[in-house]
């Protein structure tokens, strides 16, 4: 094959590819949206439990509006 084939052959096939999301595996796709995450991340189990006292230790922590308290550091 020689320099011009090739190139031919390249911008031929330039021109079919695509830059779509394609799913190839539905499995893995019904898996991933059914795993556990924290701030869009996989996370385990007890990481969601230990996110979820910590924002409640936020909550019932906070200060009323307008005065200023001290941020917990865990």
């Amino acid at each position: 094959m020689d320099r011009e084939s090739r190139v031919l052959r390249y911008r031929e096939k330039r021109k079919t590819r695509k830059f779509e999301k394609t799913i190839r595996y539905a499995s893995r796709k019904t898996y991933a949206e059914a795993r556990h995450r924290v701030k869009g991340r996989f996370a385990r189990l007890s990481d969601v439990e230990h996110e979820t006292t910590t924002s409640q230790v936020f909550c019932a922590s906070a200060p009323s509006e307008g005065s200023y308290g001290i941020v917990p550091s865990f």
